[in-house]
């Protein structure tokens, strides 16, 4: 029969079966004091119908009981699906019986005559074990339900499709190459690729390869030996074997040198590899997701990027559009933002004002998601406590100014005689000067940008702002 004793300051659950009642007296009396909720049972049979009700968090046995022994309750336990952290105590201790128990999961072992400090610190132990089990699963779930696709705000065709993409690329091992602007949320993709696939209870492990030097990210990828080099005092593990058996997200990979391009080839192709000052091969199942915002193509034909890592690389692309071109997000994701940060800060941040989003949706976030992001950020630092509405004095300086700007540039000048004469001028002149950069250089974007003193991001934005499209010399010439 199961005797439950009340505690006003609950340590944890505690489960105590043994047939002897003085012995689960004993035992239930002092973890009483200890603070614990004690329940105690006669038999595993009604052990194992308190444990159905998933009230417990560690449960101590006595081993040699009738009808059912406690190493057939831990058999029962283990086969439901119980993986709570149990003692056995047995006055017949024997090396044999004592790795029975262990191998069927026992957390620990203890013999009668027992000390009771010893089975209290035995005890404390395996609830530590427990709430450190119960949060990583807490924390594991809560990283899927965070990164799953479906929490990637966006409408339209192209959040269809990437959604269509990323939940088939995620049920496979191939690699996956991630292209698209600095901010336009690589990353979360990442993430959602993960999260949505059969290695999600595994590790995801990211690595910014812009962030360190060549010498450094080989050590931070690979892992190094002992005395590999000036300051290796011990033998450390690398991204890769902390990714074992999950994945890889490997950031601005278009920086890396060509030496550790070739490291990485070798990883993919073979599944193995060698810490840095070692020579015994190291093999891992790790799946690899590359994310880059520069132009691979380019990189290749300048001798920059290897081109068999470029198509190792890139069994699956998935390129993820800058904001300018699906504006319709804009609201959307900073209604998001908005309740992420008001609920951070505690405010009473509702909604944002027409005119907010107007403003929004006229900026052209060079930035992408990240910018709009610290856009609203801005915004409800700025808000009063009781500010209930966003508004457009709230947002940063620079883009109600850019608005302005825009609307008085699109209203009639007399002045002007009636045109914007002034920027039209200065736009015409952009676009002959991109073109004629473009073709001195062939139509390579990095090569012209480079040359008129632009970014390449830049010169890639102003080609598709301008619409311009590949033209002979003499075209260029004739519009010249």
């Amino acid at each position: 029969m199961a005797k439950k004793a009340k505690s006003d300051k609950p340590a944890g659950r505690l489960l105590i079966v043994d047939d002897e009642p003085n012995v689960a007296r004993v035992l239930a009396t002092t973890f009483k004091r200890e603070g614990w909720q004690v329940t105690t049972c006669d038999s595993a049979a009604d052990a194992l119908n308190v444990l159905a009700d998933g009230d417990v968090d560690v449960t101590i046995t006595d081993l040699s009981m009738p009808e059912m022994t406690g190493i057939e309750l831990l058999e029962a336990m283990r086969k439901r699906g119980m993986d709570l952290p149990v003692l056995v105590v047995t006055a017949y201790g024997t090396i044999s019986s004592a790795v029975e128990a262990i191998k069927l999961g026992a957390f620990d072992y203890l013999c009668k005559p027992f000390d009771l400090d010893a089975v209290k610190a035995a005890v404390n132990r395996a609830h530590q074990q427990r709430r450190l089990q119960q949060e990583n699963v807490y924390l594991r779930q809560e990283l899927k339900e965070r990164y799953q696709c479906g929490n990637m705000l966006g409408s339209g065709k192209w959040m269809l499709e990437l959604s269509r993409m990323i939940e088939k690329a995620a049920r496979s091992r191939a690699t996956v190459l991630l292209l698209g602007e600095s901010g336009t949320g690589k990353e979360l993709a990442a993430r959602a690729l993960h999260f949505s696939s059969p290695r999600s209870n595994h590790r995801f492990v990211a690595v910014s390869c812009a962030a360190l030097p060549s010498e450094l990210l080989e050590s931070e990828l690979f892992g190094h030996e002992k005395g590999a080099f000036t300051g290796a005092n011990w033998q450390r593990m690398g991204r890769f074997e902390l990714a074992d058996g999950g994945t890889l997200f490997l950031d601005e990979i278009g920086d890396i040198s060509l030496a550790t391009q070739t490291k990485l080839l070798r990883v993919l192709q073979e599944r193995e590899f060698e810490r840095v000052g070692g020579s015994k091969p190291v093999k891992v199942d790790v799946r690899i997701i590359a994310a880059t915002n520069q132009d691979l193509p380019t990189l290749m034909e300048q001798g920059k990027f290897r081109e068999d890592l470029y198509y190792r690389l890139r069994v699956i692309e998935i390129i993820l559009p800058p904001l300018r071109e699906r504006k319709q997000d804009v609201p959307l994701l900073a209604k998001h933002f908005l309740a992420k940060y008001t609920k951070r800060d505690r405010r009473k941040l509702q909604n944002l004002s027409e005119e907010a989003v107007a403003v929004l949706e006229a900026h052209d976030w060079p930035g992408n998601i990240r910018e709009l992001e610290n856009a609203i950020e801005y915004g409800v630092v700025m808000a009063e406590p009781d500010t209930e509405m966003l508004t457009t004095d709230l947002l940063p300086p620079n883009l109600v100014d850019a608005k302005q700007l825009d609307d008085s540039n699109q209203a009639p000048d007399q002045a002007l005689s009636g045109e914007s004469s002034f920027n039209q001028a200065v736009a015409g002149f952009e676009q002959k000067l991109l073109l004629s950069a473009l073709v001195e250089h062939n139509w390579n974007l990095t090569r012209a940008a480079e040359a008129i003193g632009m970014t390449f991001r830049s010169m890639r934005y102003n080609v598709k702002k301008y619409g311009l499209t590949r033209q002979e010399p003499e075209e260029v010439k004739k519009a010249a």
